[in-house]
Parts: structure tokens; sequence; C-alpha cells
């Protein structure tokens, strides 16, 4: 299994965060908003593409990394 690394920032006063290898970005009020509204924009993009990014094929575990 893989890791794919989520990258959190401060934006205002929410948090965003993205993916660098994936074309899947969100926005949330908290580091648990942000695990879930990422977990939901990816079943989205899978379930919308059947072709993902190399990041998102396979198994993959999300890291969150906040900077």
């Amino acid at each position: 299994m893989k890791n794919v690394k989520v990258i959190v920032e401060h934006a205002g006063k929410n948090l965003s965060a993205y993916i660098e290898e994936a074309p899947i970005m969100t926005v949330g009020n908290s580091i648990g908003e942000i695990e879930s509204n990422m977990k939901e924009a990816i079943d989205l993009y899978l379930e919308d593409n059947p072709s993902p990014c190399d990041a998102l094929k396979g198994e993959f575990e999300l890291i969150f990394k906040p900077i």
C-alpha cells in the first residue's frame, strides 16, 4: 500500500488541502472536516474516472501534512 500526502494549509479563517499528484482539493474549518471532505472528494473523483491518476490507483493511505 502506498502513502498519498495531503498538504493542509491555512487559508484565512479556514483550511485548504490538496494532493500534489492529483487534481483534488478541498476546504474545511478543522482537520477533521478536511479529512472527511478529502475522502469524499477522492471517492467522487474515482467514481467519475475509470483511469485515475497514478497517485490514486490501487490501494493507498492518506497522510495529512499541515504546513
